[in-house]
């Protein structure tokens, strides 16, 4: 893992930053940011107290020497009969007591989720609120498991409903392909062949309608991936907030309430395969 700037963290989003980071300084009073986040709001993160006693450089000038950068040392190795690792975080350098959204720190998310918290923990900390897109290829290929087994159930049976739409869309054009004796398209020279000697025997209108189920499935996808951080990150803060606020047994209330549920992943991803199948057969 690289280790951080010694004490720094963005302005914007309180991450700790890192070597690899793509940093910016105020030109007023030096607060660094990430270029991500300094863009995001066109200034400085702190331009409210410039020119005050609480301008950034001024407070780190009266700061104790105990509380100054330290040389940056290596983070230690430990030895495994596996070989060496170094510790990790699994908050993705963000601060454990850092808030992701008012009231809600990073070390309540990071309970929440449970699975992959190191990537999921640092985007809930970038996203402002001008700022929803990010990209999420397991939600790219599998829209409605993913959110289901993320236990975004509402949002998993959406995106099941309209992938399901798109395969039933494309089940005539399949049928017909297969009545010409055409399967395997894409990997059988000869059966490419086939198709266009006979594309004039495929009725335009199964076409169409394939491309619409085509083009549904597509939209599916790029909205799941580029949104479904943010409505994950939207999701844990609503469940975190009414566990805190209602819960008897709170850990328990995380256990059940976050986390990743693969069963609901099988069974979104089954869903999608087989019930196109049964509903053209009984159509």
């Amino acid at each position: 893992m690289s280790s951080q700037f010694p004490q720094k963290s963005c302005a914007l989003c309180h991450a700790y930053l890192f070597p690899e980071d793509d940093v910016v300084y105020c030109p007023e009073c030096g607060a660094p940011h990430h270029r991500e986040c300094y863009n995001s709001i066109g200034k400085c993160a702190l331009t409210q107290f410039h020119g005050t006693e609480n301008q950034y450089d001024k407070i780190k000038q009266r700061e104790p020497e105990s509380q100054q950068p330290e040389k940056e040392e290596e983070q230690p190795n430990f030895e495994t009969p596996f070989g060496a690792y170094s510790p990790i975080d699994f908050l993705g350098g963000v601060r454990p007591d850092s808030f992701i959204d008012d009231g809600v720190t990073a070390k309540q998310a990071a309970t929440f989720v449970f699975s992959n918290t190191m990537r999921y923990i640092l985007k809930f900390a970038k996203f402002q609120e001008n700022k929803k897109i990010s990209w999420n290829f397991m939600a790219f290929l599998f829209p409605s498991g993913w959110f289901l087994s993320r236990k975004m159930y509402k949002n998993g049976i959406i995106a099941a409903v309209f992938e399901i739409i798109s395969t039933l869309l494309t089940i005539p054009f399949q049928n017909t392909l297969y009545n010409l004796g055409i399967t395997g398209v894409i990997y059988n020279p000869e059966m490419v062949e086939k198709l266009s000697q006979n594309i004039d025997k495929i009725p335009p209108n199964v076409v169409y309608v394939a491309l619409i189920g085509g083009i549904i499935a597509l939209i599916v996808s790029l909205i799941s991936a580029l949104l479904g951080d943010w409505i994950y990150k939207k999701h844990t803060v609503k469940s975190i907030r009414e566990i805190e606020s209602s819960s008897e047994d709170k850990p328990l209330a995380y256990r059940k309430k976050g986390g990743v549920n693969i069963f609901m992943f099988l069974l979104g991803y089954m869903a999608i395969r087989y019930i196109p199948a049964l509903i053209a057969a009984f159509i």
